[in-house]
């Protein structure tokens, strides 16, 4: 390298800008970011209604979507609309329909990631009721001595 000084001072010159780009950074609170918070609850009755299922996707006939090959596990956005209608989505994606021309398709989608919080709800409810049966038993027991 024939100015070696050069390649040092650009490289500590980066650094430098790394640094001053992370202390502007702006850190949100998190009580700030979300607003209306509520606890999640009821939702061990509301899960029972739902239907996993295994599917696959028709990438043959709908190649121009981009939808995953082979065996896939789910909902079927139809089955959760009732139970969770917050989780469903209509997904728009623009496909090519000819020569200079494309079209809009949509579908219904079910977001699997947002029905993460509400699987942790409904733990928490059974994980309650089996702690109230358990002393229930145990007072039970103590009786029939």
């Amino acid at each position: 390298m024939k100015y070696p000084l050069l390649g040092k001072s650009a490289l500590f010159g980066l650094l430098l800008s790394v640094c001053a780009f992370s202390a502007n950074a702006q850190k949100i609170d998190e009580k700030e970011l979300k607003v209306e918070v509520q606890k999640v609850s009821g939702s061990t009755q509301q899960l029972i209604s739902l239907e996993p299922v295994k599917f696959r996707y028709d990438v043959k006939k709908y190649k121009h979507l981009g939808l995953p090959a082979g065996s896939q596990y789910g909902f079927l956005a139809s089955n959760v609309q009732s139970s969770f209608p917050d989780l469903v989505h209509e997904t728009s994606k623009q496909v090519p329909s000819g020569k200079n021309s494309s079209k809009v398709a949509s579908y219904n989608e079910v977001d699997n990631n947002d029905l993460i919080p509400v699987l942790v709800a409904a733990i928490k409810e059974q994980q309650a009721e089996i702690e109230n049966l358990k002393k229930e038993v145990g007072l039970l027991k103590q009786k029939a001595k």
